[in-house]
């Protein structure tokens, strides 16, 4: 009942998306924009101290290609129409994206400019009631800043976190007062 598209950035090989388009399916919601951000090449390097090198060099398993995202789609007869990708660095790709509101949110930018990137880009379009899921909140300390941080420049509380697993970390994000 949130209005809004699914939108995950950082898609690696695409399996929370699958999760979330088969939820879709599976429960009548098919019509829902499903929208996918990603480089499809890995993870930039960065200038921040407490990143860690998760560079194509140091790791070429994070660079999946567009197109194999696709087809783990279809392998499970799950690509359609309502699907978008969004190929590109996120502070290239985000800022114009056409998505006016967000029901769920998952960021999986594992960097801390990555993860700023879709905050700054994206949390304003999560509508009330809606969801954010940060995967990797828990172990690496770079992208839990990224978060804390976004919320001390805009001079909000962060929200009350729920654990996930060993990593992850949601909120529901409030009406604005």
């Amino acid at each position: 009942g949130i209005p809004g598209a699914i939108v995950e950035c950082g898609v690696w090989r695409g399996g929370a998306a699958i999760f979330m388009q088969g939820f879709l399916k599976a429960h009548g919601l098919a019509g829902r924009r499903v929208v996918l951000a990603d480089s499809f090449e890995g993870l930039p390097p960065s200038a921040e101290g407490d990143d860690p090198d998760l560079t194509p060099a140091a790791y070429p398993e994070l660079a999946v290609g567009l197109e194999t995202v696709v087809e783990n789609f279809k392998a499970y007869d799950l690509w359609d129409d309502n699907i978008v990708m969004l190929k590109g660095w996120f502070s290239e790709t985000l800022p114009a994206c056409d998505i006016e509101q967000i029901a769920l949110l998952r960021a999986d930018g594992d960097l801390y400019t990555s993860t700023t990137d879709i905050l700054e880009n994206l949390y304003d379009r999560v509508s009330p009631g809606g969801f954010v899921i940060i995967d990797d909140f828990g172990v690496l300390a770079s992208c839990a800043r990224a978060v804390r941080e976004f919320f001390e420049r805009r001079g909000e509380t962060m929200p009350a976190l729920e654990q996930i697993d060993w990593s992850g970390v949601f909120w529901r994000k409030e009406a604005a007062r």
